[in-house]
């Protein structure tokens, strides 16, 4: 049994140190520099999941560092036999450490399809298995209780509200977390103090840090949404050579549709890139985001999707 004394902050990377020794095994056998792409899975139990954390992850990063006394409490974990489970060398990679992960998420009450992520994340391969229970409680937790408060509303038919309440305040912790992603989601004031009550699912196959890819093992870079108008039409998801190529002028694109696994032809006026960049170089980019606007996103998507019907919206590779 590994035993710590470190009783970390409610934002600390390191409060499941599942992580840091995965780190450490990259860090041991020299993969740890090496370049990675991963993608953030969520599997929602309905037609569509809300993304929503991306706030909460740029604000993580503005807060933590492996300040010294992190460090000294990780060299102090020990195991059965009261050895340090952290090799020296390890630590002092952490003590100099410097973030260079670019991480793309698509924005805070966005709508996604079966199958697209949450996030893409590319950097050094330690330092995003060291992010990875970041992603999890911000981005993958936010999710979850987002996209439960959403399809609470999607199954009551309810698209508007007359008057957005004000967001309550909450802590910056789990619970808090849970609030915050509740009330984009579009949860009353009752169903908000229900969901604090709740316990987190466990993730399924599937779920979590994955790569996802085209035949040709390229991995996913980003999804272009499709309008007329207003209208979202389609979702095309995009290799990076295939983002390079693809015409931004053109108003028809063609793309294999994962619900019929045919090719599928839309004419569109417009699109937008659902991944925008949160963190660059390991910078935060994004402003604090005001979180009325990001209930009201999700109010318009819902709105907006209902007529399409998500079970049958076309979405899958570019061809």
């Amino acid at each position: 049994m590994i035993k710590s004394n470190f009783s970390p902050a409610p934002f600390d990377w390191l409060s499941d140190l599942q992580p840091a020794f995965a780190a450490q095994a990259s860090w041991l056998d020299g993969s740890y520099n090496r370049e990675a792409l991963f993608h953030l899975m969520y599997k929602s139990e309905g037609a569509f999941a809300i993304s929503c954390g991306a706030g909460l992850l740029a604000e993580h990063i503005r807060r933590f560092r492996f300040s010294a006394e992190v460090i000294q409490h990780l060299g102090q974990v020990t195991d059965e036999h009261g050895r340090s489970v952290f090799r020296e060398s390890f630590l002092n990679y952490l003590q100099r450490l410097r973030l260079r992960v670019q991480v793309n998420i698509a924005p805070e009450g966005a709508l996604l399809m079966p199958g697209e992520p949450i996030l893409v994340v590319q950097g050094p391969w330690a330092q995003i298995q060291l992010m990875a229970s970041a992603f999890r409680l911000l981005l993958w937790e936010s999710t979850h209780w987002a996209t439960m408060a959403a399809m609470a509303r999607w199954k009551r038919g309810e698209w508007t509200e007359e008057d957005t309440p004000s967001p309550p305040p909450y802590p910056f912790n789990p619970e808090g977390w849970k609030i915050r992603a509740a009330y984009i989601g579009g949860a009353s004031a009752d169903e908000i103090l229900k969901n604090v009550r709740k316990h987190i699912r466990e993730t399924l196959p599937g779920e979590g840090l994955i790569k996802i890819q085209h035949e040709t093992g390229e991995p996913m870079v980003q999804i272009r949404r499709l309008f007329k108008g207003n209208q979202p039409l389609g979702d095309v998801w995009l290799t990076q050579s295939q983002e390079e190529e693809a015409s931004v002028s053109k108003t028809s694109v063609r793309f294999m549709d994962e619900n019929t696994g045919q090719p599928t032809e839309l004419r569109m006026n417009r699109f937008q890139n659902l991944y925008q960049p949160v963190l660059v170089k390991g910078h935060p980019v994004l402003p604090p985001p005001r979180l009325a606007y990001l209930r009201q996103r999700m109010l318009k998507q819902t709105e907006a999707f209902h007529t399409v019907k998500p079970k049958n919206y076309p979405h899958g590779w570019y061809l």
